[in-house]
Formats: C-alpha cells, sequence, structure tokens
C-alpha cells in the first residue's frame, strides 16, 4: 500500500453542493450507476450516499439488510447508487473511487466494509491521519476482492477521479444537497420521513407493486 498512500497525499478534489430543493424528479438509473436487484424490478430505489456520511453507514449496515431481503432479493426492487462526497471531501471521493475500482457485484460489499470501518475515521476531531485512510480504503478493497496492485492501479488514474467529480456534480444539478437522500421511481421521498428502514419504505414502496 505504500504507493497508495503517495498518491493520496496530493488528492484535492473541490465539489460544491449548494443548498437547493430536490429537483421534481431525476431518472431512476443513469449509465454507471451501480445497481442491485433484477433490471426488470418495477420499482427503482435511487440513493445518493457518501461513504465518510455516517447517517449512510448507519443506513447501509442497519436498515439495509433487511430491506434487501424484503425487497431486493425478491425481484420487486432494484436499487441505484450515487455519489455525493460529503466532508472530508478528499476522504469521501477516494473511498468513491474504491468503491467504484471493484468488481459491480462487489460494490455493496466495498461499501459495507467503508461504512463499517467509519468509526476509525472520526475517532479523533480533524482530518484523519493519512494512515488511517490507506487502511480503511484497503480494507474496502480486499473486501472488494482487489489486490494491493489493482487498488494502487485505480488511484494512479486520473479518471477515476474525476468520473467522481462528474457524479457529484450531477447529483448536485439533481437538486441534491444531502446524504443519505432517496428517490423512489424517480420521485424524493417525502422529507418528513422521520426513519429509513423497511417499515418506512413499506407504504411507499406497496403501492407501486400493487399497481396503485
Amino acid at each position: 500500500m505504500t504507493r497508495l498512500s503517495r498518491v493520496l497525499l496530493p488528492v484535492i478534489v473541490a465539489i460544491a453542493a449548494p443548498a437547493a430543493a430536490f429537483a421534481q424528479t431525476v431518472e431512476p438509473v443513469r449509465a454507471g450507476d451501480r445497481t442491485l436487484g433484477s433490471a426488470a424490478a418495477p420499482v427503482t430505489l435511487t440513493v445518493y450516499l457518501s461513504t465518510t456520511c455516517s447517517h449512510c453507514a448507519d443506513w447501509h449496515t442497519r436498515d439495509f439488510p433487511a430491506f434487501k431481503a424484503r425487497f431486493v432479493d425478491t425481484g420487486q426492487v432494484r436499487v441505484a447508487f450515487r455519489d455525493l462526497p460529503t466532508p472530508p471531501q478528499q476522504v469521501a471521493v477516494a473511498g468513491a473511487v474504491m468503491s467504484r475500482c471493484a468488481p459491480e457485484e462487489k460494490y455493496a460489499e466495498v461499501l459495507e466494509a467503508l461504512f463499517r470501518g467509519q468509526p476509525r475515521l472520526h475517532a479523533q476531531p480533524g482530518p484523519p491521519p493519512q494512515q488511517t485512510v490507506v487502511s480503511w480504503l484497503a480494507a474496502g478493497g480486499a473486501a472488494g476482492g482487489l489486490t494491493p496492485d489493482q487498488m494502487n492501479a485505480c488511484f494512479a488514474s486520473e479518471a477515476s477521479f474525476a468520473e467522481i467529480e462528474a457524479r457529484a456534480r450531477q447529483a448536485s444539478a439533481d437538486g441534491v444537497n444531502a446524504t443519505p437522500s432517496f428517490f423512489i421511481n424517480g420521485e424524493p421521498a417525502p422529507a418528513a420521513m422521520a426513519a429509513h428502514d423497511v417499515a418506512a419504505f413499506e407504504p411507499l414502496i406497496q403501492p407501486l407493486l400493487d399497481g396503485r
């Protein structure tokens, strides 16, 4: 991981996400989205996430497994993941790069490893030490089956970072300024949702499955 340490040091990606209301709708799935579930599913849940967002980590590690079992594994819902890096943005961008370097079928596993490793990033005030970030990224890459050489090759590619920046700018253009943010078949989930567990999504998704 020595080379990865050197690559991370100078990487600074400035991404602005100005406050704005949600767009009326977004495309449920776009080219390049990482997806989970059947492409034939009648409902798509589009999720905007950041790898450094603690609320995203809570949702993905605590609520998403039951949601996946209830709706995704049964072929009823397809999930599309989108990147919107949040502070510390340099670290969030690196996490997004790592998760997208893995094979698409391993994307959720990389996210899970990064989210479960988040406490080490937030163990002290201020930006996390570089070596902490490197070990956090390495754990995510390993969960995706990547070798150290493959991780380094990914981080050596300017295109990897340019892709995340472009996707983050698109998220901002969509009017999304917070993570996690959810859209159901392109429509924003109600802002008043007090929770994002399977029970909270049930009354929003079931009518669509029933054709109402």
